[in-house]
This record gives C-alpha cells, sequence and structure tokens, in this order.
C-alpha cells in the first residue's frame, strides 16, 4: 500500500464530559492512497466488520456521491495501559503508540485530589481497571484516479459505553476527586488493521471479485 509522510500538524479537539473534559491531541496524518478503485473500496468498507483477529469493529456507511464516500467505524480494543495518573509514563505510552501498531489508539492521563483536605494521613487510592476501550472514527474515502483512492481517518470521540465506564469508575472513588487532563490519539493501529483487511484480505487493489468469508464471532 502507498501512502505519504506524517505531516507532524497537531490537532486539538475539546471531549466534554463531566470528568472527561480534557485537551484531546491526535497527530493528523497525510491521507494514504490505496492501490484500488473507489467503487472496490467503498464496497468492502462495510464488509471489513468481523474480519480483524485481535479488535472489534463496528462499521456504518454515513454518506456518498460518485467521488467521496464517508463511514463510521467503532474501535474496540483491549489494554491495560490506556488510563494512567503518571505522566512520566502517559508520555512514554504515548510515544510507544506512535511506532507500535500492536497499542492501543487512546491513552489517556488522569490527576486527582483529596475530597476531604482535612486528611492528616492520606486514604489508599482507587486502582480503576478498564481494560476495554472504545474510539469512534470517520473515515472519509475519495476517487483519485481509476486505480488510486484516499483514505482519511479522524477521531470523533470515545465511544459512549467506555466515556460511561471511566465515569463510573471515577465516581465509585469514596476518597478521591478524578479528571482527565489529557487524551491522547493515535490512528496507527487503525491504518495499519485497515489495510491488512483491503488489501491482504479482500484484495481491493486486484480487478477480480474480492473472496467472501464467513464472519468471525
Amino acid at each position: 500500500m502507498m501512502m505519504r509522510k506524517y505531516s507532524g500538524i497537531m490537532l486539538f479537539f475539546i471531549a466534554a464530559m463531566g470528568s472527561l473534559h480534557a485537551q484531546t491531541v491526535t497527530t493528523k496524518l497525510v491521507p494514504q492512497r490505496l492501490p484500488a478503485s473507489f467503487d472496490r473500496v467503498k464496497e468492502a468498507l462495510p464488509d471489513m466488520s468481523g474480519r480483524f483477529v485481535d479488535s472489534k469493529m463496528q462499521i456504518t456507511a454515513l454518506a456518498s456521491t460518485d467521488t467521496t464516500a464517508s463511514f463510521e467505524i467503532e474501535e474496540q480494543g483491549i489494554s491495560i495501559e490506556t488510563v494512567v495518573d503518571n505522566e512520566k509514563e502517559y508520555t512514554k505510552l504515548v510515544a510507544a503508540a506512535a511506532k507500535d501498531v500492536s497499542k492501543p489508539s487512546i491513552h489517556m492521563l488522569y490527576s486527582y485530589t483529596l475530597k476531604d483536605k482535612k486528611l492528616k494521613v492520606p486514604p489508599p487510592r482507587k486502582t480503576f481497571f478498564s481494560p476495554e476501550y472504545g474510539v469512534i472514527w470517520k473515515v472519509t474515502i475519495k476517487r483519485i484516479a481509476e486505480k488510486e483512492t484516499e483514505l482519511l481517518l479522524n477521531y470523533k470521540s470515545l465511544t459512549p459505553t467506555f466515556a460511561a465506564k471511566i465515569e463510573s469508575e471515577f465516581k465509585s472513588d469514596t476518597y478521591y476527586n478524578n479528571k482527565i487532563v489529557k487524551i491522547a490519539v493515535n490512528d496507527q493501529r487503525m491504518r495499519h488493521l485497515i489495510n491488512e483487511v483491503l488489501i491482504n484480505q479482500m484484495r481491493v487493489d486486484k480487478d477480480f471479485p474480492a473472496p467472501t468469508y464467513p464472519a468471525r464471532n
């Protein structure tokens, strides 16, 4: 698959939801080019669900014309590295995710403060455990040439289930107020997964129809 180099521009988003109100940082990448026709890619994208080995994906078609189409992908993964309270660890995890497609697509740093400022001995910290994360992406494809299609991923939000899980965990803390202060999103993993399915499995770069396989449960 042909793709252009990263642009290095940083985009800033606001994730507004109670203790999840935070600055979200995601690396903007130059759109990748697939050596496949626009129609083949547009037809294949909704059928990717169920073909991912280590992830769950829900794909919804949003809109399309003769030259462009957009989809929403709900990515669900498992990792114990998504929510941390140590900035050095957070920075290290974010840097690793930029180079390793096996790392989760999202990392969050949270801060905590005592609810009762009069306590002389700090009470024990609550251990948060939320291994199942969820991210919603918008995928836009554009016809470039007869056998060339541009694909761009944009981060939209956390999935409602994942956001509600974090909120619930934070609210259940007896002694501390917790708040997400940074969210880092990286699309390396998703780009790799999409390429793996579209090119290596569904063979949208070939002229013959893509083989059909039963969806994985």
